[in-house]
């Protein structure tokens, strides 16, 4: 059985399990492995790890070690606290008048950023006005209503992943900006700087950036070197201001010091790279890659309110998961009469989002899809738990346009 244990009361013997996708784990200790003496506790102690899994079934247990589903219970409790701490806001556009303009902003904006590096692989200028543009765009979009590009983000192909992705983070970024409601001039630097944060991957390797496994650790030293050669890309650019730099050189700096290339901590880190870091790691993690699969968007949630504090800045974690949702776009959940649907529209400030209903659970069949707003007065069914799609066989593209 996997539990959560904090560390002061890790034993020699007990085994650490990765409850995380193989390849996205911000954390060294989350390497799977037996401890085997106190010296490896020290260790883990002195890099600030606060809490790990063990697996019962491979080491020692501990009576204060908590199962995993009570964990992850009193973690889904947590965030939903966090969520209706706000109150509600109107949305200024419906879904279905907005999501036309921001589909079609989707895949130029996937051109453009695709041109954008074909431009810096061969040593030539990139577009800024074409960028700062796009970042205009996106935060009226989000603005209008942030459930069109929000849904746009979970539609996924694998092989465009580096463009997707770098979309997708300055997508998320206008979402937590317009949240925090930032002044419009720094949140468009800091959309600007998240569409090109990864550009420097264009200067590693292939076989690097496309491996199908795990990287060896000097294959993983050369793949760090991305944010240096983003940073770097954009000041050769001359026109790009600091705040989208330091969004695309420093969005793996982590408060602990233990991120990259810089080794950074706490307020050594600029606030547009805190930010950027959240909704980052976000879209990486709940993302399929070639080497592992993505997690559910509540899942996700759940894992980087763990990472919040040595790892990731609390006050954009919560906010984030404020601006997203208790069941982000996207996700799949159960509902109290037996039936699953796909969350396509969150309402802002409530737990209550508009799903489709698709899946009748105990039958294991597909049901005709209905749509369903939680949050209407008339409404009486409610969402008992989130589920993987995995688990059903579910390809949550195919229902959630």
């Amino acid at each position: 059985m996997l539990k959560k244990i904090s560390v002061e009361q890790l034993k020699p013997g007990m085994y650490v399990a990765n409850i995380t996708s193989k390849g996205i784990s911000l954390h060294e200790h989350e390497r799977e492995g037996r401890i085997k003496d106190q010296k490896t506790i020290t260790a883990l102690c002195k890099r600030g790890v606060r809490e790990l899994y063990i697996d019962t079934t491979q080491g020692d247990d501990s009576p204060d070690a908590i199962p995993l589903e009570d964990s992850e219970k009193q973690l889904e409790a947590q965030i939903k606290g966090i969520v209706t701490q706000q109150k509600p806001k109107d949305k200024h556009t419906s879904f279905e008048q907005e999501f036309e303009k921001a589909s079609k902003m989707h895949n130029e904006a996937l051109d453009m950023v695709s041109h954008a590096m074909e431009a810096a692989k061969t040593g030539n200028i990139v577009d800024l006005d074409n960028i700062e543009n796009m970042a205009e765009n996106f935060m009226d979009s989000v603005e209008r209503n942030q459930n069109a590009l929000a849904c746009l983000s979970r539609i996924r192909d694998k092989d465009s992943y580096l463009m997707e992705h770098s979309v997708n983070v300055a997508v998320l970024m206008s979402i937590l900006g317009k949240h925090l409601q930032l002044e419009r001039t720094y949140l468009h630097q800091c959309v600007t700087g998240a569409l090109l944060h990864d550009i420097g991957k264009v200067l590693i390797p292939d076989t690097i950036l496309h491996k199908p496994g795990k990287l060896t650790e000097d294959e993983f030293a050369i793949m760090k070197r991305h944010a240096p050669y983003s940073r770097k890309i954009l000041e050769k650019n001359k026109g790009f201001p600091q705040v989208s730099i330091n969004v695309a050189g420093q969005h793996h700096e982590r408060l602990d010091g233990r991120g990259y290339p810089d080794g950074l901590k706490e307020d050594e880190i600029s606030q547009e790279a805190r930010m950027a870091s959240v909704v980052d790691i976000y879209d990486a993690i709940t993302a399929d890659r070639v080497y592992h699969k993505g997690m559910p968007p509540s899942t996700a949630l759940k894992r980087m309110l763990e990472w919040s504090g040595p790892h990731l800045d609390t006050k954009y974690v919560h906010a984030f998961i404020k601006a997203i949702g208790v069941y982000p776009v996207g996700s799949l959940v159960e509902l109290d009469n037996g039936l699953a649907g796909i969350v396509v529209e969150e309402n802002p400030g409530s737990i209550k989002p508009i799903i489709k209903v698709i899946y009748n659970i105990k039958k294991s069949i597909y049901v005709k899809v209905t749509t369903l707003d939680l949050s209407h007065k008339n409404c009486n069914e409610r969402i008992t738990k989130s589920l993987n799609p995995e688990d059903f066989g579910i390809k949550v593209q195919d229902f959630i346009l």
